[in-house]
């Protein structure tokens, strides 16, 4: 887009933002500059909204609180919807049938910022934490690379404070992905696909089509990353019009970045390095070695130095609430990883431990099956891994009730349920033995009990504090 193009486009459109959170508000700020005519709407009056209501008033954004669909939504040019609002939602049906554009914050700010090169990162679990990788390394002197997208900082609040030559590491969520029209990444990156949202897509279906639109503008001299070990990661690259790199956790060959023998290494079409030794990764878990392997090979391919990738992967600790060591009380370490907001995700926990512990798990199931992973941690009953698994919120009887389902030994006093986080880590903490560990991995959403999985992992962590502390009571044995 050539300079000014953007104002020339937006000028005195009337826009409807729909959705008052950070990306809503961003989006009717810029556009606000852009000289268009912004009305946000949300159909909230929670107290966050209201508080953000004054100072955008006096920006000179119109704010309609506790409206979902405005009366005179056939007035409107575009609609820009936030990533909050489900496709379904009453405001953007009314939209398309008044024959309205509707696009993503996501797409609006790939059009003000089209001339930087863009990195996506989408997948069910894994994008936040391979997003950073991908940033650490990219970024470095000369050379800016920034995190923005569904990781908090929306694409479109970076107008005006980035430099054509720097680099948009963008997580993008299917919520972002499914109102996209031109948005397109020099190199996207698709981790892994597994039943979530179910509560905001009506299938897995639907969910993997939102997220196949990743690729959807791809040009020949684009990249996909893609997870040569997931049969939709492969769905998706056999559809991609660019180049094609899979990485794989085992030692195929048919995949361009694999393991083999302990170490990530590359091969065609990427030139042959022996990249890192995963033993020296700072991040546990199976699961992190392929988020590893993804930034890698999105770095690699834009021309960064396979030593800096190495040390970039090397330096990197790892994310808050994602299998976040905690602490050691009694010999029992505990690990939070809150953001496990879904079985697969748990499931990629459960499955990394190599020393024995006890899972705490549990909340608000978001519309799906337990049976993968219930399947998997009687296995790991089974091989003596599991110790026990303590049960909290929602949907406690459910997954007890999956557990017990699935083959295995007989699990009863092995599966308790607690009352509260502080009850579930004393009886974690009780079932552990001296060198086990306590996996606080939900599975399931937060908000039965919390208002968000950071303020669910900080409940957990301020637990295992008072544990710590000898204000609770129980040891291992």
């Amino acid at each position: 887009m050539f300079p000014g193009a953007e104002m020339i486009e937006f000028a005195k459109k009337r826009v409807l933002v729909v959705g008052l959170g950070s990306s809503g508000e961003a989006a009717a700020r810029v556009l606000l500059e852009l000289c268009a005519r912004p009305v946000l709407i949300d159909s909230s009056y929670a107290p966050a909204r209201v508080e953000a209501v004054g100072a955008l008033r006096e920006a000179g954004v119109e704010v309609r609180l506790g409206v979902s669909v405005p009366d005179d939504i056939g007035s409107f040019d575009l609609v820009v919807a936030s990533p909050g609002v489900p496709q379904g939602a009453p405001v953007l049906a009314r939209s398309r049938h008044e024959g309205l554009k509707v696009v993503s914050e996501l797409e609006l700010g790939y059009r003000l910022l089209e001339e930087n090169t863009f990195v996506a990162v989408t997948g069910t679990d894994g994008k936040t934490t391979t997003t950073r990788l991908v940033v650490a390394m990219l970024n470095r002197p000369g050379r800016r690379a920034l995190e923005c997208g569904n990781i908090g900082t929306p694409v479109v609040s970076l107008r005006g404070c980035v430099d054509s030559g720097d680099i948009l590491v963008c997580e993008a969520s299917s919520f972002q992905l499914q109102n996209i029209e031109k948005f397109r990444a020099k190199v996207s990156l698709v981790l892994n696909l597994a039943p979530d949202h179910f509560d905001w897509h009506e299938n897995i279906e639907d969910y993997g089509r939102a997220k196949m639109r990743v690729i959807e503008n791809m040009l020949p001299d684009d990249f996909l990353v893609y997870n040569a070990d997931d049969s939709f990661c492969r769905q998706v690259a056999s559809r991609a019009n660019g180049v094609t790199i899979g990485f794989s956790s085992s030692e195929s060959e048919e995949a361009a970045i694999r393991v083999v023998d302990g170490w990530i290494v590359t091969g065609a079409p990427l030139p042959q390095h022996r990249v890192l030794d995963t033993a020296g990764l700072k991040i546990a878990g199976s699961h992190n070695v392929e988020n590893v392997m993804a930034a890698a090979g999105a770095a690699l391919i834009l021309g960064e130095d396979p030593s800096r990738v190495r040390d970039a992967a090397y330096g990197f600790k790892g994310l808050e609430h994602r299998c976040e060591r905690v602490a050691v009380v009694g010999g029992v370490s505990f690990y939070n990883d809150s953001k496990a907001t879904n079985p697969h995700a748990a499931l990629s926990a459960v499955r990394s431990f190599s020393e024995p512990f006890v899972a705490i798990m549990g909340g608000r199931n978001k519309g799906l099956e337990f049976t993968e992973l219930a399947t998997a941690m009687r296995a790991r009953m089974d091989d003596g891994m599991l110790l026990g698994v303590v049960l909290l919120g929602e949907s406690s009887q459910e997954i007890e009730d999956a557990i017990h389902k699935a083959r295995g030994h007989d699990v009863n006093r092995r599966v308790v349920v607690a009352s509260d986080m502080e009850d579930s880590v004393r009886k974690a903490y009780e079932m552990a033995t001296s060198g086990a560990s306590v996996l606080f991995a939900p599975a399931c959403a937060s908000f039965d009990m919390f208002s968000d999985y950071k303020e669910r992992g900080e409940s957990f962590k301020a637990a295992v504090g008072m544990l710590e502390e000898g204000e609770m009571s129980g040891g291992a044995v």
